[in-house]
């Protein structure tokens, strides 16, 4: 063999290699964009199912007195599910505030004449997003959520957050509630929402917040705080309440006075 034929057979035999090595390269960078798909839709499904076993814990069926909670890892945020205990008898009711540990709320002193009980609440605690219990209990739901976008579970719990009283007249409704105040983790001051009214007001020498116009069921409110006892009271009414605020702020001092 000439030295030019051997030249031209290693000529060739290396640009066979190259040929190879270059389709190898080719397909080595193609399995990663195909793999890459292949696992953006197992893990799309992965999650679904998380969400879907999650959600059938919190949107179950629940008896008075339930409470779940929902940790979203998309967004990274708790949302609550629950029942309240309610009662249709006063005594009774009075009876639920002590067994679990509620706000002490009783009948007021004054209503508008006609107004008669119609039922008592105990409402599981539940927590502000920008209060320090739900920040603390948002970051143990993401520890146990172990890498899960989605996760629920019930709560156990032994102080309500909330007692409410309810009195009607007619198709009329007024609500009373002692609301548990927590420490927040940053400053909040009260707007009004989208053509929501909010005024200002001196009851007793307590700043109230009186609030109409809400799309809300009970569509006007009047709001204090009882900072001694750590308690935010409401007084709510439907849009089309005959009540005025003069009403309102007659049960908010008879309230204050107890």
């Amino acid at each position: 063999m000439t030295p030019t034929k051997k030249t031209i057979i290693a000529a060739a035999s290396i640009l066979l290699a190259l040929s190879s090595a270059s389709g190898f390269t080719v397909d080595a960078a193609a399995a990663p964009q195909k793999q890459s798909k292949t696992q953006s839709a197992s893990n799309k499904n992965i999650v679904e199912r998380q969400k879907k076993e999650a959600m059938a814990i919190h949107s179950k069926e629940k008896k008075p007195g339930d409470l779940t909670v929902l940790y979203n890892g998309t967004d990274h945020s708790l949302s609550f599910s629950f029942l309240a205990i309610t009662s249709a008898d006063y005594e009774e009711y009075s009876k639920l505030l002590s067994k679990h540990n509620a706000p002490e709320l009783k009948q007021p002193e004054w209503l508008p004449e006609g107004y008669a009980f119609q039922s008592g609440e105990i409402v599981p605690p539940y927590y502000f997003f920008l209060s320090e219990p739900y920040q603390k209990m948002l970051k143990e739901l993401k520890a146990e959520a172990k890498g899960k976008k989605y996760y629920a579970k019930q709560l156990k719990w032994s102080e309500a957050g909330e007692a409410a009283l309810v009195f009607s007249k007619d198709s009329d409704i007024i609500r009373i509630s002692a609301k548990r105040m927590h420490p927040l983790i940053t400053e909040v001051t009260k707007v009004a929402g989208k053509g929501e009214k909010l005024e200002k007001l001196s009851i007793d020498g307590i700043e109230a917040i009186y609030t109409t116009n809400s799309n809300a069921l009970y569509a006007i409110n009047l709001t204090w705080e009882d900072a001694d006892n750590h308690l935010e009271y409401t007084i709510s009414t439907y849009k089309k309440s005959p009540l005025s605020k003069e009403d309102l702020v007659a049960i908010a001092e008879s309230i204050m006075q107890e």
